[in-house]
């Protein structure tokens, strides 16, 4: 019987635990195609989610003019160069612009160096837009790629409600006791 209690409390745990595995997607933004109007599309569950840019074999960051000049000796402050950032909308219909500056670089991997990753929260099942955000995308070379993963749910969070509702229940009957 003990043995049955113990592979119950296992399975009820894994059970418990399944959904708060983190699901991950990559992004890979071209900054020619994906635009506004022809964003890459990822159906979200409700819950938080971080964006982290990374190197891969695709890209890493995009150049809006698709050339580099004025740069100077460290590779920043580019008059036309390597950018980092890229967008992504929400259901509430906010453009949320991740940039870490307004700097252009030398390099695409001194372009990543300073890229910003992003977190935000779905209150629902929802569908998120990602996109490079410019105005002339006929010269745009590169792209971003994006790692974006679901942030868990800390397990000690199940564990304080239970926490919570025994000291309740201790409150109670020390109320009890003392009237």
């Amino acid at each position: 019987m003990k043995l049955f209690s113990k592979n119950l409390l296992i399975a009820l745990g894994l059970l418990i635990m399944a959904p708060l595995t983190a699901n991950a997607a990559t992004v890979h933004l071209d900054a020619k195609t994906n635009t506004s109007s022809n964003a890459v599309e990822l159906n979200l569950k409700a819950g938080t989610y971080s964006i982290s840019p990374f190197k891969d074999d695709t890209y890493t960051a995009w150049n809006a003019w698709g050339k580099v000049q004025g740069c100077s000796a460290d590779g920043t402050g580019c008059s036309k160069g390597w950018v980092n950032n890229y967008s992504f909308t929400t259901p509430s219909g906010t453009t949320h612009i991740i940039t870490s500056d307004t700097g252009r670089y030398e390099t695409a991997d001194l372009a990543l160096l300073n890229a910003l990753g992003a977190t935000f929260t779905l209150l629902s099942d929802a569908t998120v837009q990602f996109f490079i955000n410019d105005s002339n995308y006929g010269d745009n070379i590169g792209g971003m790629s994006l790692n974006v993963s679901a942030v868990p749910i800390p397990a000690a969070a199940f564990l304080f409600a239970p926490a919570l509702l025994g000291f309740m229940g201790l409150r109670r009957r020390a109320q009890k006791t003392v009237a």
